[in-house]
This record gives structure tokens, C-alpha cells and sequence, in this order.
């Protein structure tokens, strides 16, 4: 086998892996680097030189990613499942342990786990009173009185 060859099916290579990445991820990242690694496949097999062959996958793959991503971003939208996490803002539940005033954390109980809670405008809270989650920082919930 010639090294043209050689070096053309070495692309074609790094071309299926970067489209099995992108199937796999599904984050419009690696689809610009099988572009790339098409491209330098056909100059491999066209005799170019190995630099000639890596300069071409640099230079097609940067154009592709940045000129075409911000449009595939807008046409392509990319489904996002909330975690469990992200299911408790909006909800509803009882302060097991006072939310002190300030950024002073108290406790609430979500199915069978307790966190621990802020108020939103820093006011108290005493245990027994039922509050909304308003979003999640960290391992804390920022809470307002209902």
C-alpha cells in the first residue's frame, strides 16, 4: 500500500471516529473535525504532504466550527431533560428546621431527603411553614415564604 494511501485511510479513520463522537454526544462538536479529516483524506490520497495534510484539518475544521455552529446551534435544538434536581423548583414544602434571617440555612425535607434551604429576601422562616423553591445554588435551595 502506497503512503498516500496509507496516510488517506488514517483520515477516513479519524473522519469515523469524529462522526461516532458526534452521534454519540449529540453537542455539535466533533461533526467539524470529521469535515476537517474528510477534506485531508482526499489531499492524503492526492499525494499532499503529511504538515500539508494536518494544516488542512486544522484550517477546514476551525472554518467549519466557526462559521457553521452558531447556525447549526440555532437550527439544531438539542433536547434537555431535567435531572431531579431541576424538578424541585416550583415546588412545594415544609421547613423542618428554621430558615434563620440572612443567608442563615435551615432544612427542608424533599421526598426523603433533607436540604438545606436559604430565603430568597433573607427574611426567617420558622419551621412548620410551607415554602416554594425558587432555584437551586449548589447544594442549597433558595426559598420564599407562601
Amino acid at each position: 500500500m502506497s503512503p498516500e494511501a496509507i496516510a488517506g485511510t488514517i483520515w477516513i479513520g479519524v473522519f469515523a471516529f469524529a462522526i461516532v463522537v458526534e452521534l454519540m454526544t449529540v453537542g455539535l462538536t466533533s461533526i467539524w473535525f470529521a469535515g476537517g479529516a474528510l477534506i485531508s483524506s482526499i489531499a492524503a490520497f492526492c499525494g499532499a504532504g503529511v504538515v500539508v495534510q494536518i494544516i488542512i484539518f486544522m484550517v477546514v475544521s476551525v472554518v467549519l466550527l466557526l462559521s457553521l455552529r452558531p447556525i447549526m446551534k440555532k437550527k439544531v435544538k438539542i433536547p434537555i431533560s431535567p435531572t431531579n434536581a431541576d424538578e424541585m423548583i416550583g415546588q412545594i414544602y415544609t421547613v423542618l428546621s428554621d430558615i434563620g434571617p440572612g443567608k442563615d440555612a435551615g432544612q427542608i425535607k424533599v421526598h426523603d431527603v433533607e436540604w438545606r434551604a436559604v430565603s430568597e429576601n433573607g427574611i426567617g422562616i420558622p419551621a412548620g411553614h410551607r415554602v416554594r423553591v425558587l432555584r437551586i445554588e449548589g447544594t442549597k435551595l433558595i426559598v420564599e415564604q407562601i
